[in-house]
């Protein structure tokens, strides 16, 4: 597993204002660096030239396995409440 992938595999467990704080502090880093040592995106491999996978093809086995569930859970509405504002 590269160092990438171990941050954002670590970063995904924290909650959503940490993530803030880690993605602060990662743009902070990278502006006091300038353009001297930060590579653009269009430089870093984000999958080690594996083959790209879905979160679809990831999870496509479970789809229909429980049954007497809501097909989306945004049928919810307090569920949703807070996504998209």
């Amino acid at each position: 597993m590269t160092i990438l992938e171990r941050a954002v595999s670590t970063m995904q467990q924290l909650p959503i204002e940490k993530q803030q704080e880690v993605l602060t502090f990662i743009e902070f880093l990278a502006f006091k660096l300038g353009d001297r040592q930060v590579k653009k995106v269009a430089e870093v491999s984000l999958v080690d030239d594996q083959p790209v996978v879905s979160c679809y093809d990831l999870t496509k086995k479970w789809i229909g396995i429980a049954d007497d569930l809501p097909d989306d859970l945004s049928i919810n509405q307090k569920y949703m409440e807070g996504y998209g504002a």
